[in-house]
C-alpha cells in the first residue's frame, strides 16, 4: 500500500514542479508525472515481488534438504524397526512439525514488506494458513482466515473444513458455491471434500448431486466412481485416497499405514 501512496506522492511532486516551477503545459506535465509514477509502482512492486520469491525459494529449499535428510534418516530406521510402523510415523510426524514449525518462523522475514504491497499481507497469510493447518493450531488458522488470500484449491478447501469443523453450515455452502465457480475445471478436489462432507452429515442425496456437477464439470475419474458408488448404495466405498497428497493435506483422513510384515522365526534344531 506505501508503494502506492509513494508514487502517487511522487507524481504529485514532479507536476507541481514542471507546471508550476518550469512552467510547462499542464498537459506534458501531467503526462510526464504519470509516467514516473506507474514507472515508480511498477518498479517497487517488482522488488517486493522478486524479495518474497526469495524468500519463498529459501524456505522450500530447507523444507526439501530436511525432508530429503528424514527420507534418508527413515530409510535406515526401517530396516532396524522390525516392522513397527507406527512408531516410525509418530516420530516422523514429530520431525514433520518440527520443519513446519521452523518454516512458519521464516516467514517473518516477510512482514515488513506487507505494507509495502497491496493485498501482500493476505498473500503471507496465505502461506502461512497452511503451515499453521499442517501444524493443527486451528485457533490461529480460524484467526487469519478473514485475512486470507485464497487463490489455491486447497486453501478453499481448509477454509471449507473449518466452517465444516465449526458446524457452519451456511457458510460452508457458500463457500462450496463459491469456489467450484471460481475454479471450475480445476475444482475436483473442492467437489470431493464437500461430497465426502455432506456424506458424514448423512445427506446421502445432496451429496450424490455435488458428485454429479463435479464428474461433470472436471470430467475426474475419482469423482466419477465415487458418484457410481454413492448411486448405487455402496457408501463405504467412497473415497477421495487417489487425490493423493492433495487430499490428506486437509487432516480429515490419514492415508492407511502398512501392514507390518510378519518375521517368521526359524529355530535352529538342536542336535
Amino acid at each position: 500500500m506505501l508503494t502506492l501512496f509513494l508514487s502517487l506522492w511522487v507524481m504529485a511532486g514532479f507536476w507541481v514542479g514542471l507546471h508550476q516551477v518550469l512552467k510547462w503545459g499542464n498537459a506534458w506535465s501531467v503526462i510526464l508525472s504519470i509516467f514516473l509514477g506507474v514507472g515508480l509502482f511498477m518498479g517497487g512492486m517488482y522488488l517486493i515481488r522478486r524479495r518474497i520469491t526469495a524468500i519463498m525459494a529459501a524456505i522450500q529449499a530447507r523444507i526439501t534438504e530436511r525432508n530429503n535428510t528424514l527420507m534418508r534418516k527413515y530409510q535406515q530406521l526401517g530396516s532396524r524397526a522390525g516392522g513397527n510402523v507406527k512408531q516410525l510415523m509418530d516420530q516422523a510426524r514429530r520431525d514433520q512439525d518440527a520443519i513446519l514449525s521452523e518454516a512458519l518462523a521464516a516467514t517473518q522475514k516477510m512482514e515488513p514488506y506487507g505494507k509495502w504491497s497491496l493485498l501482500l499481507d493476505r498473500q503471507i497469510n496465505a502461506i502461512r494458513l497452511q503451515f499453521l493447518y499442517q501444524l493443527r493450531r486451528f485457533e490461529e488458522v480460524d484467526r487469519i482466515l478473514p485475512k486470507t488470500l485464497f487463490a489455491d484449491p486447497v486453501l478453499c478447501c481448509m477454509k471449507m473444513c473449518r466452517q465444516y469443523k465449526r458446524g457452519e453450515d451456511a457458510a460452508l455452502k457458500k463457500s462450496y458455491d463459491k469456489y467450484r465457480k471460481k475454479y471450475k475445471f480445476d475444482a475436483t478436489l473442492i467437489y470431493a471434500t464437500y461430497a465426502w462432507m455432506l456424506l458424514r452429515k448423512k445427506q446421502t442425496d445432496e451429496a450424490r448431486q455435488v458428485l454429479l456437477d463435479g464428474k461433470k464439470a472436471t470430467e475426474n475419474e475419482v469423482l466419477e466412481k465415487n458418484w457410481e458408488h454413492v448411486t448405487n448404495g455402496r457408501l463405504n466405498q467412497f473415497s477421495n485416497a487417489e487425490l493423493g497428497e492433495s487430499w490428506y493435506a486437509l487432516l480429515l483422513e490419514e492415508p492407511k499405514q502398512p501392514k507390518p510384515r510378519v518375521q517368521r522365526q526359524v529355530q535352529r534344531r538342536r542336535f
